[in-house]
């Protein structure tokens, strides 16, 4: 049976539209305490993962909506989802993300309970930040090769154009038409035992990162999983393949974007 991450990798697939720069917006929330305007530890350091995920040549505009949870007065409800808006644009400039893209700030006060039941838990959601990030949605070049029959064991192979959704083991749209062209390859050239390898950036070595998609601290293995899963899906022998997250301890030294990666790794030749 498919597991959760393979079906949406599908689902993605079924979305998928051929039109060259069409737009696509991410969304993310993050989130404060009672009265409170500036994120705590924990959200920052989310935030900070999302963020150093986000590639800003490609990011159209941005929207910056606060909110706040159904207790005070409505005029002060109003002040504070601003300034909660405003100290999520602040660490946007910190993190070096131009501000000039964002095209809408807004505090949308408060937001009323939906049911008397789970108070709390709707409160908390409540007092948060939406930030929702338009992009342009490229279609990438489908790989022509990628496994030669001169490969040895341990030779690494990156996958170029598998991309994620920021902070999620989801894979975007406009990378399945890639990753069906690699499955295709991997199933030719069955000489070759391969190991999936996830990356991640930007974390000190031997600490993986939280996937947003199910709120454990496996990033780079869920990624390395995804592919797995997806590969296995396609009628790949699965006593062909393993998978790995590597966490960020194999950094390339050529950038964050080259840091965050999805490699293949011969670990075995059949006769």
């Amino acid at each position: 049976m498919l597991n959760r991450g393979c079906i949406l990798i599908l689902l993605c697939f079924s979305l998928f539209a051929s039109v060259a720069h069409a737009q696509k917006k991410k969304t993310n929330s993050f989130f404060f305490d009672t009265d409170i305007s500036v994120l705590d530890d924990k959200q920052r350091e989310s935030f900070s993962q999302f963020v150093a995920e986000m590639d800003s040549t490609d990011i159209i505009s941005i929207s910056i909506l606060g909110y706040c949870d159904d207790r005070g007065r409505k005029g002060y409800n109003d002040t504070l989802s601003v300034q909660r808006a405003n100290h999520i644009k602040a660490l946007l400039k910190e993190r070096g993300i131009t501000t000039d893209k964002v095209r809408l700030l807004t505090g949308n006060g408060r937001v009323k309970l939906t049911t008397p039941k789970n108070v709390s838990e709707q409160r908390t959601y409540n007092r948060r930040v939406d930030l929702v990030i338009e992009y342009v949605k490229k279609n990438f070049n489908v790989v022509k090769s990628i496994l030669s029959d001169t490969l040895k064991v341990g030779d690494k192979i990156i996958l170029e154009n598998i991309l994620f959704e920021n902070s999620r083991s989801v894979l975007l749209e406009e990378s399945i038409p890639v990753l069906e062209r690699i499955t295709r390859i991997i199933k030719e050239k069955k000489q070759y035992n391969i190991a999936i390898l996830g990356h991640i950036c930007c974390n000190p070595p031997g600490k993986d990162v939280k996937d947003f998609e199910t709120g454990e601290y496996n990033l780079s293995q869920a990624r390395a999983k995804i592919i797995y899963d997806y590969l296995i899906y396609k009628g790949v022998d699965r006593k062909r393949l393993t998978y790995k997250g590597m966490m960020a301890d194999f950094p390339l030294g050529k950038g964050e974007k080259n840091d965050r990666r999805v490699e293949l790794q011969i670990t075995g030749i059949n006769k």
